[in-house]
């Protein structure tokens, strides 16, 4: 017993690693709506498995652990032989297997020792609990894919524990001599910027068609894969987060004369409205350093650059000799944290809020339309308004002039909660756009200001846009088409976007932080998604009515599967929510990931073993105190 309990407590540990390996590795090659199928993927590999235990319930559990052991080894293989991403279904198909084999082996362990379930479950979830911690540490130290046929090692032990025969150990030995050996030759490796047919969000694919392009430098964290990518251009280096988002590296981006043609880019624009000396800037993600080299350039004295990402920053410092040591010049702050958690921590005051959000995953809405974005919601505009100096700005630098809309709108919202007029608070911001090229890639720049703008400022700022090859979309005193019905007071600030209702402008919150969700509704991924799990739900409960209770006496039976799906269902809507708010807690989404899976599955281990002492007509009552606890 003590032996299965161990072997279950190895396999769950294995199983939750192996998807948090899977995410992490399909986040570089996929679009973000496939890493999520990875959720899935495991729960169904995992129910797979345990439907075919039911048919072949005399299975050896050690032959059963060495083909799974075996599994593992073949999706590091297809991994590496598989170059196209195109062979989406191919790559989750295969990957589905090993998932399988570990929901065999658990039914397996499950039916043969049922009576001790209790004891069994818990050491399930503790298991889970030390897969997720070793996940992450695993990514730390060498990657998402070498852990791998680690895993095909840890798998391959258990099979040794469950069998009496010797080719269990002879099996381990030799995963374990090809983890070790693969690790010092790396044959059998990951290598994205060898796939082909990669979604255009990974611009990394696209840098590196040029011929003198190369990757120089890759790391891994729980965060992401970031890959340094030097181009034919001199003057900059790119390192791109999942192979999508790019935070440009200036080469010696503390000399005016190395960084002065950043002086040219519609991002620089927001800092002509700040001091040019004794000035203060924070600046929210600062990436790899181009955001702080600005703000130099300005001649700004005393700046805060906050990043959440460790790994990047100390990538960017690893770089001092190129960037000129940009994050630790005199005056430079640098402070690795959420930025709003920094912000709502902070007493600060600034006479320029600075975020410059163009990310490549975000330049289409549809591909982000359910990721949250706390940057921009009501509470965090409100958090950023109270942190400005009398004279002080927020400036947004995004993607194109829809999200600038919606922000531009966010902020009038933001400003009438703060005591204004919606009248009163359109002389307080702007919004610029780029006037040629692709609609979706205009890069778009929102100011919001302390105090109203000037006829000789609006002018000034209107000119130096026009000198970088942008427009006024809104300008006060400038150009105030299309905010008309606000300007004089014919709308509500809800009625013109109620209006306006060819894109979701409605502003964000805390509650609802999908900012690049301008289509009303859902995401038709997401739509087709609920369509496919109805129809699989529908399925098992015709199978449930219709099969399973054609014998009397398992009604009882059957009436758990309601029991169990509800189980399932309550777990989600308290996990997600509780990770958005850890997230902001905490800093740091690891540790809101870890804090918040991590306390579930222990809680419910702890739940597990506790269940013995109630007898088993005392649990229906006992399991809503405890919910309600």
């Amino acid at each position: 017993m003590r032996r299965a309990a161990l072997a279950l407590f190895g396999l769950s540990a294995v199983g939750l690693a192996y998807e948090v390996l899977l995410t992490r590795l399909f986040s570089v090659i996929l679009q973000y709506h496939y890493v999520f199928l990875i959720v899935s993927l495991s729960i169904a590999g995992l129910s797979l498995g345990a439907a075919l235990a039911t048919l072949r319930r005399k299975a050896a559990p050690g032959n059963v652990a060495v083909l799974t052991s075996a599994l593992f080894i073949g999706v590091a293989i297809a991994v590496t032989v598989i170059r196209s991403a195109e062979a989406t279904a191919l790559l989750l198909l295969v990957s589905l297997m090993p998932f399988a084999g570990t929901g065999y082996l658990n039914a397996l362990i499950f039916a043969r020792y049922a009576g001790r379930s209790a004891m069994l479950y818990a050491a399930d979830l503790f298991g889970a609990v030390a897969g997720l911690v070793l996940s992450l540490l695993l990514i730390g130290q060498f990657g998402a894919f070498q852990p791998l046929l680690l895993l095909a090692a840890a798998v391959a032990l258990i099979a040794v524990a469950l069998s009496r025969g010797r080719f269990a150990a002879v099996w381990f030995f030799f995963v374990a001599a090809l983890a070790v050996a693969n690790s010092a030759t790396g044959i059998i490796g990951f290598r994205p910027e060898t796939y082909s047919g990669v979604a255009p969000d990974k611009t990394m694919f696209q840098a590196l068609a040029n011929p003198d392009a190369a990757i120089l430098e890759t790391r891994w964290d729980p965060f992401a894969r970031l890959d340094l990518v030097m181009t034919g251009d001199a003057t900059a280096r790119y390192v791109f987060t999942d192979a999508g988002a790019g935070s440009v590296m200036v080469a010696n981006g503390a000399d005016p004369a190395a960084a002065g043609w950043l002086r040219g880019d519609l991002a620089y624009l927001p800092f002509l409205l700040a001091p040019d000396s004794d000035g203060s800037a924070l600046i929210l993600g600062a990436g790899a350093g181009r955001d702080v080299a600005m703000a130099r350039l300005r001649g700004i004295e005393r700046i805060t650059a906050v990043e959440i990402n460790p790994t990047l920053v100390a990538l960017t410092r690893d770089h001092d000799a190129y960037t000129g040591g940009i994050f630790d010049l005199p005056g430079v702050e640098t402070v690795i944290a959420d930025a709003r958690t920094y912000m709502e921590r902070s007493d600060a005051t600034y006479d320029l809020i600075y975020a410059n959000l163009v990310y490549s995953q975000a330049a289409a809405p549809a591909t982000s339309a359910l990721a949250e974005n706390y940057v921009f919601t009501r509470e965090a505009l409100r958090s950023y308004w109270r942190h400005l100096t009398d004279d002080g700005r927020i400036a947004f630098v995004t993607h194109h002039g829809i999200e600038g809309m919606r922000l531009l709108l966010g902020a009038l919202d933001m400003l009438e909660r703060e005591g204004m007029t919606i009248q009163q608070a359109l002389n307080h911001v702007a919004l610029i756009s780029l006037r040629e090229g692709d609609p979706q890639a205009r890069t778009s720049v929102v100011v919001i200001s302390r105090q109203p703008w000037t006829a000789p400022e609006a002018s000034r700022f209107a000119a130096e846009a026009h000198a970088r090859g942008a427009g006024a979309l809104y300008l006060p005193l400038y150009n105030v088409v299309g905010l008309d019905p606000l300007a004089q007071g014919a709308r509500t600030l809800d009625e013109y976007i109620a209006a306006n209702s060819d894109f979701n402008l409605t502003p964000v919150t805390d509650d609802r932080p999908f900012f690049y969700q301008f289509r009303p509704g859902l995401p038709p991924a997401l739509a087709d998604l609920m369509v496919a799990s109805l129809a699989l739900l529908f399925i098992y409960l015709s199978w449930l009515v219709f099969f399973f209770v054609r014998q009397q006496d398992h009604w009882k039976r059957a009436s758990l599967g309601a029991y169990f799906s509800l189980l399932g269902a309550a777990y989600l809507l308290v996990e997600i929510p509780l990770i958005q708010k850890f997230q902001l807690l905490l800093e740091q989404p690891v540790l809101a990931l870890l804090t918040v899976i991590g306390g579930l599955l222990a809680g419910s281990a702890l739940g597990s073993l506790f269940s013995n002492r109630f007898a088993l007509r005392r649990l229906p009552r006992a399991i809503p105190l405890a919910a309600l606890a």
